[in-house]
C-alpha cells in the first residue's frame, strides 16, 4: 500500500515530531522513508546601476557570499538529515534523504511525484485561520495540490 514516504522537514523541532509517525507507517508496511530538506537560494539577484569598478567588485563579492552561504546551509541541511536517516535506520526502517532548493511546497510535491511517493507525512504549525490566510502555509497548499495522500499532523497549543 505504502511504499515510499516524503517527510519534509525545514530543521525544527516542530517539523521533526513527523518523523515517528512516517517511521511507524515505514515499518507497518516496509516503506522506505525519504527525508527532504528544501532550501531557498539566497543569490541574489543584483542588477548594478552604477558602472563604476567598485560597485562591480562589491556586487562580485556579495554574489560570492551569497554562494559562499548556499553550500554552507546546503551542507548543515545534508547533515540534519543524515543525522535522523541514521536514526531511522538503526530501527531497520528504509530510509534514504534529499536537500533540494526551491519553493517548499512545489519542491515537496515535484519530489513526490518524482519518487512515486505514495504519502506525504508532515506537521502543521497550528496556526490558526486567519495567520494561514495571511501567512500561507506549507502544509495547505501541499494538502489542496498533492495527488498523493497526505498524513498532516497538527502542532499541540502551547497553551493546552
Amino acid at each position: 500500500m505504502f511504499e515510499r514516504i516524503i517527510v519534509p522537514l525545514d530543521g525544527s523541532r516542530l517539523s521533526a515530531q513527523a518523523i515517528p509517525y512516517a517511521a511507524e507507517v515505514g515499518k507497518r508496511f516496509d516503506a522506505e522513508v525519504i527525508l527532504v530538506r528544501v532550501l531557498s537560494n539566497t543569490g541574489l539577484s543584483i542588477v548594478s546601476q552604477a558602472t563604476g569598478m567598485e560597485d562591480a567588485a562589491a556586487t562580485d563579492i556579495i554574489a560570492q557570499e551569497a554562494r559562499m552561504k548556499d553550500v554552507d546551509n546546503a551542507s548543515n541541511a545534508k547533515r540534519y538529515l543524515m543525522n535522523w536517516a541514521q536514526s531511522l535506520k538503526s530501527q531497520d526502517i528504509k530510509v534514504s534523504y534529499q536537500v533540494t532548493i526551491g519553493t517548499p511546497a512545489k519542491s515537496i510535491l515535484e519530489l513526490a511525484i518524482a519518487q512515486q511517493a505514495s504519502l506525504i507525512v508532515m506537521m502543521s504549525h497550528g496556526r490558526g485561520w486567519f495567520k494561514r490566510a495571511i501567512m500561507g502555509s506549507v502544509a495547505d497548499e501541499i494538502l489542496r495540490r498533492s495527488t498523493v495522500p497526505v498524513l498532516i499532523i497538527r502542532a499541540q497549543d502551547s497553551d493546552n
